[in-house]
């Protein structure tokens, strides 16, 4: 993202999420650059992959709590 003000590159730390809705996130903006501050509105895009279900986390549950093997390895598998 960029600076609506002065244009510059936006670190992710200078993107704060306010709230999501189903088609949008709104995000406060603190540009390092200029010192601006400004609210934007960021849709979302229809083709991103869907959310995780209930059976996903269930899944990914039942998973983590047989893993023997260290976390890099687990980082690593995925």
């Amino acid at each position: 993202m960029e600076c609506p003000a002065c244009g510059a590159r936006l670190a992710s730390c200078a993107v704060r999420g306010i709230t999501a809705e189903p088609q949008a996130l709104v995000v406060k903006l603190a540009c390092t650059v200029c010192g601006e501050s400004s609210v934007a509105i960021v849709e979302r895009e229809d083709d991103k992959a869907p959310a995780f279900t209930k059976d996903d986390v269930l899944d990914a549950h039942d998973f983590l709590e047989t893993w023997q093997g260290p976390v890099a390895d687990l980082i690593k598998a995925a």
